[in-house]
């Protein structure tokens, strides 16, 4: 591969696109608007979970594996003297009713997989981990779990791309992309016109402006709240040992973290969905309300009282966080129906960041392979065509 490539997105999922582009000889410059870590997209918050009990899919799996091997490099890479562990292996335990289809479908990716994994049924997960659930429910617990460190795995991904002879920008919006002549266009806020041969377009929550019009309908941008909770000091020493967990409830999928102090102090915690019944579908980047109101915290305390008592505290902080949505919650990583020499790498729905390397392995064969590229079906225009819209 060889050409001039610009990557519109600087976070993960850009980065590692910058990196497996630049590796196959090309010349890559990536285009971010706002800083190397920034609050305002969807990799704000200083973590993100990992697992391989993958109930979105069972193809999620491998590329969850080939993702924590280039975590767990780029963390050997950076050595002793280094920011700080990228991957922390917390494990995860998941429960909810054994009838719970997400539930089954995560056990069913243990059993297909052959992922380590152990079943408890309430009494013990009780007894364990202080969750209090119905007694029909129950918990699988699979070591393998954990997270990702949001700004050292930044940091990595960029020292990769970098040594791969990537080059950035920063403070540099892109208002358009031109297509249809012998080279692409892409036109800056500024008023500044760049030239390429090749576009990837990884801009996240950002991305629908940078589309025609009869693709923006795909996508949608969901606000999501994240709090950290402060429990008493005799219950931190317990938290801390936690691993990352996860409660399938008829409200949704409530998910959190070990007590500790990845960026805020406290235990953090928030609500997956990747879509809600009556979510303004004009909702964009730019007009999201990124105050948390009390009506935002108020499902997450209940949600500890019922079934998390020890977590409970005041709240040591909390932020927005934007999910870039499609209607089947699976990721849209194709070539542009308008233009192949245009890749998109998108609507990630709120669980992507932990895929970042792996995205950036199948973009790479994408512009390099063309037709014959081995994208996952899930990820291609024609799954996306064919499912549910919104």
């Amino acid at each position: 591969m060889g050409g001039r490539i610009i990557v519109v997105g600087g976070g993960a999922v850009g980065l590692a696109c910058a990196e497996s582009l630049a590796a196959r000889g090309a010349e890559v410059q990536v285009l971010e608007r706002f800083s190397h870590v920034h609050e305002l997209g969807s990799h704000g918050g200083h973590t993100r979970v990992t697992r391989r009990a993958y109930h979105e899919g069972s193809a999620y799996v491998p590329l969850v594996v080939e993702s924590e091997e280039v975590w767990e490099r780029l963390e050997a890479e950076q050595g002793a003297g280094g920011p700080g562990s990228i991957l922390v292996r917390a494990g995860l335990v998941e429960a909810g009713s054994a009838q719970d289809p997400d539930l089954r479908e995560a056990i069913a990716a243990c059993e297909a997989h052959g992922i380590e994994h152990s079943l408890l049924d309430a009494a013990a997960l009780r007894e364990r981990y202080g969750l209090r659930v119905p007694p029909s429910w129950i918990g699988c617990v699979t070591p393998d779990g954990g997270y990702v460190r949001v700004e050292p795995a930044l940091d990595g991904l960029r020292r990769a791309a970098q040594r791969a002879g990537a080059t950035f920008r920063y403070d540099a919006r892109v208002n358009e992309l031109v297509s249809g002549q012998p080279e692409l266009r892409v036109l800056l806020e500024s008023g500044e016109l760049l030239t390429c041969d090749q576009i990837v377009i990884a801009a996240g929550a950002y991305l629908q402006p940078l589309l025609p019009t009869r693709l923006r309908a795909l996508f949608a941008v969901r606000r999501r709240v994240l709090a950290w909770s402060s429990p008493a000091p005799e219950a931190q020493a317990q938290l801390r040992d936690f691993p990352v967990w996860a409660v399938f409830t008829d409200a949704g999928m409530f998910y959190g973290f070990p007590y500790g102090d990845d960026g805020t102090r406290g235990l953090k915690l928030a609500c997956h969905r990747y879509t809600e019944p009556g979510e303004d579908r004009r909702l964009s980047a730019e007009s999201v309300d990124r105050r948390v109101y009390p009506g935002d915290l108020g499902p997450l305390r209940a949600f500890l009282e019922d079934h998390l008592p020890a977590a409970v505290g005041p709240w040591a902080g909390s932020k927005v966080c934007l999910y870039n949505c499609t209607p089947t919650g699976d990721f849209l990583i194709d070539r542009h129906p308008d233009d192949p020499r245009i890749v998109l790498a998108g609507g990630l729905s709120g669980h992507g960041f932990k895929f970042a390397p792996a995205i950036g392995r199948l973009v790479g064969e994408l512009l390099d392979k063309g037709a014959s590229a081995e994208v996952p079906a899930i990820f291609r225009w024609p799954h996306h065509l064919a499912g549910p819209s919104w």
